[in-house]
């Protein structure tokens, strides 16, 4: 894996301009098929990874696409059909600059997010969990507003010591206020506002209004809650953040930069990318795009490595084809056998006594029902995780069931008894391999001595020997 990597970063270096693969080139092309190989050993030896992630990711996930017959934009289209709004504007601050805009506006976003509470995360969702589980995820930067990180246990956010996921444009799960800044969750009656064109009213703003009218002041204006995302020309509100959390993550030296599903038009996107791949081939790394389109050579030339044009998910399955080891848990290794439990004295009297009471207090590390549970340490010997090479637990837990534990410390026993086998073997070898020796040694040593006696000429030849040992014998028989 090593060896293939470092031809991965070899190859990167040889061409400035991004190479591009295609998977399906792969079967027909040698040099296709290994050079995604070694893109997928770099992958699977990185130990600190970035993501950046745009909407191709979710585009297998059930959400229809902008700008298609079928889209989004045109279902919304149908409902306002003499307003003259392109797709692309909806995602630009100067659709503010007219009413009919801002009513087309929230009714997008309203079925936006009708679509998207029915999606369910895609396989690069579920990668990304997984780099998380394994503890190879530096920290991801999506431009999606879905979320849909959160439905595998993500954390979502701006700030990167409580985000696993940074969002770069806002979050459609949330309404913000657009003179106070207040944060809300969606209810029905914002659903509703929303989806017949209208800006539903913070009731924040409400009340301060109204206290002020009532002390005698001036009333100040009432602002609306709208989907907490950022549009093409305002700034971001969370931008600070946003800078220090890149800076961290720059400083803590990244291995390998993948891109998938964006189209790399956003300036903030295209900045994030550029030092970040700076950092990822000061360590050797390979930065990888995953995406249908070809970047532009003349922007990215030295900074992409590999252009791999392919759908998202399909690339992630090619990679578990070439990398199973990736995707493996160690949740899924067996379990550490475990030293039976002393039984007590009062225990012991009443088996003897044959007491009624045949049912015994469990002890704490025994697993006594189908149902899955919590360990009381992390450093619990009968569920924790367990190393084979090293047959240590280590300082993880998991909660498992009662015949889920006895599969897996079946396999472990199982797994003993074929190293005690062959230790026997070995053994046993060993014995054979030194008798064999010892009698090569005797046969050395015997040609040897044999050698000795011609040297010296004892017998001037095999026949003399013979006829005096004949003489020999005739004398002692007269």
């Amino acid at each position: 894996m090593a060896a293939a990597a470092a031809v991965a970063g070899k190859l990167a270096q040889q061409n400035a301009v991004p190479k591009t693969l295609r998977l399906g080139d792969a079967s027909q092309e040698a040099e296709a098929g290994m050079a995604l190989c070694a893109v997928s050993a770099s992958v699977a030896k990185a130990k600190r990874i970035l993501l950046v992630t745009g909407a191709g990711i979710s585009c297998n996930a059930g959400i229809p696409d902008f700008r298609s017959e079928e889209g989004l934009y045109a279902m919304v289209k149908k409902d306002y059909p003499t307003a003259v709004v392109k797709g692309r504007d909806l995602f630009d601050a100067i659709l503010f600059n007219s009413p009919v805009s801002v009513s087309v506006f929230c009714t997008f976003m309203a079925r936006l997010r009708s679509c998207i509470l029915s999606a369910r995360s895609t396989a690069v969702h579920k990668f990304i969990k997984h780099l998380y589980d394994c503890n190879r995820l530096l920290r991801c930067y999506t431009q999606n507003i879905d979320g849909l990180e959160g439905q595998d246990g993500l954390r979502l956010g701006v700030e990167g010591k409580s985000a696993d996921v940074v969002q770069l444009h806002g979050d459609i799960h949330m309404l913000k206020c657009t003179m106070c800044g207040l944060k809300v969750s969606w209810s029905q009656e914002h659903f509703d506002a929303l989806e017949n064109g209208n800006v539903p009213e913070c009731r924040h703003c409400s009340e301060k209004a109204e206290e002020r009218t009532n002390a005698g002041k001036r009333c100040p204006r009432i602002g609306g809650l709208l989907p907490n995302i950022v549009l093409y020309g305002e700034e971001h509100p969370d931008g600070d953040g946003i800078g220090r959390c890149i800076a961290s993550d720059i400083k803590s030296r990244p291995d390998c930069l993948i891109i998938v599903g964006t189209s790399l038009k956003v300036l903030g996107v295209r900045k994030l990318i550029s030092k970040a791949a700076k950092a990822v081939h000061e360590r050797g790394g390979v930065v990888i795009f995953v995406n249908n389109t070809a970047p532009a050579v003349s922007s990215w030339k030295g900074v992409i490595d590999y252009h791999i044009e392919s759908d998202c998910d399909r690339w992630i399955e090619d990679l578990r084809v070439r990398q199973p080891s990736l995707f493996l848990k160690q949740s899924s290794l067996p379990l550490r056998p475990t030293k039976p439990v002393k039984k007590t004295s009062s225990e012991e009297k009443s088996q003897k006594s044959g007491s009624s009471e045949k049912i015994l207090k469990a002890p704490a590390t025994s697993i006594a029902t189908d149902k899955k549970r919590k360990l009381l340490h992390d450093t619990d010997p009968l569920c924790g995780i367990t190393n084979l090479s090293r047959s240590k637990p280590l300082r993880r837990t998991s909660g498992l069931t009662a015949i889920e534990f006895d599969k897996a410390l079946a396999e472990r026993m199982r797994h003993k008894q074929q190293a005690q086998e062959l230790e026997n073997i070995t053994l046993l070898g060993n014995e054979v391999c030194g008798a064999i020796r010892e009698h090569a040694r005797q046969s050395a040593e015997c040609i040897r001595h044999k050698q000795k006696l011609r040297k010296t000429n004892y017998y001037s030849s095999p026949l003399e020997a013979v006829v005096k040992l004949k003489k020999i014998d005739n004398t002692s028989a007269v």
